[in-house]
């Protein structure tokens, strides 16, 4: 395709940052576009199996903790139920954002469907001081390979800038740029990273896990070669 139909879909102001990275050299512009939607692809199918693996694992641990309640309740609707330990006023946005998927689904309840329509930031704040003590202060045993010297801040600092990354791909934000409009992957390797170490933290071998769908670094790889 020429550049000036490309151009006329895409649009001159997306397109912008692109061309002035590849010093105005339209073919370069096209292929590092393309290879951008390529490299954000492979980010989002890495991160989709490492939150429903997060998911997962503090699903098991507070199935554990926290037993059926009284009237018959697995623990994420209890939690938001009066008395529940999400109830506390300094959790009232977690709490809001779980009641709200629950009353969303109606009779269509059931508590893996629950698990799946929260977002990867409500999983996130579980692991916020407050959601953290909340839930007793034992979420941590899901990382059995956590180093030493971290604890609940370090490990909810990395999933926050795991977040970060998924939202700027899901709202389709480019991941391809350095410092300015340069060409550069630091960023996305970075975070590729944080996703690797928070599975070693869980003793997951991330090559493993990831087979098949892992991309990322061949991505990058081709994208600072343009």
């Amino acid at each position: 395709m020429k550049y000036s139909k490309f151009e006329a879909l895409i649009s001159a102001q997306r397109l912008n940052r692109y061309k002035i990275s590849c010093s105005n050299d339209t073919r370069r512009t096209m292929r590092l576009y393309k290879a951008n939607i390529r490299l954000s692809q492979a980010f989002l199918a890495t991160i989709s199996i490492f939150e429903v693996v997060l998911r997962n694992k503090i699903d098991v641990h507070y199935k554990r903790q926290f037993q059926l309640s009284k009237d018959g309740h697995e623990w994420l609707l209890a939690s938001i139920l009066p008395g529940g330990f999400l109830t506390k006023r300094s959790c009232h946005k977690t709490c809001s954002k779980i009641e709200a998927a629950y009353i969303g689904l109606g009779d269509n309840y059931t508590h893996g469907k629950l698990l799946a329509e929260l977002s990867f930031g409500t999983w996130k704040f579980m692991f916020a001081g407050k959601q953290f003590q909340a839930g007793g202060n034992s979420l941590l045993n899901i990382f059995t390979h956590l180093p030493a010297n971290h604890n609940q801040g370090n490990v909810y600092a990395r999933l926050n800038r795991i977040n970060a990354i998924r939202n700027r791909v899901a709202h389709h934000e480019p991941i391809c740029f350095g410092t300015g409009n340069s060409i550069g992957t630091v960023y996305v390797r970075s975070h590729f990273q944080d996703i690797v170490d928070v599975f070693a933290w869980m003793g997951i071998n991330d090559r493993e896990i990831l087979s098949g769908i892992d991309a990322v670094i061949k991505v990058a790889d081709y994208i600072d070669s343009i």
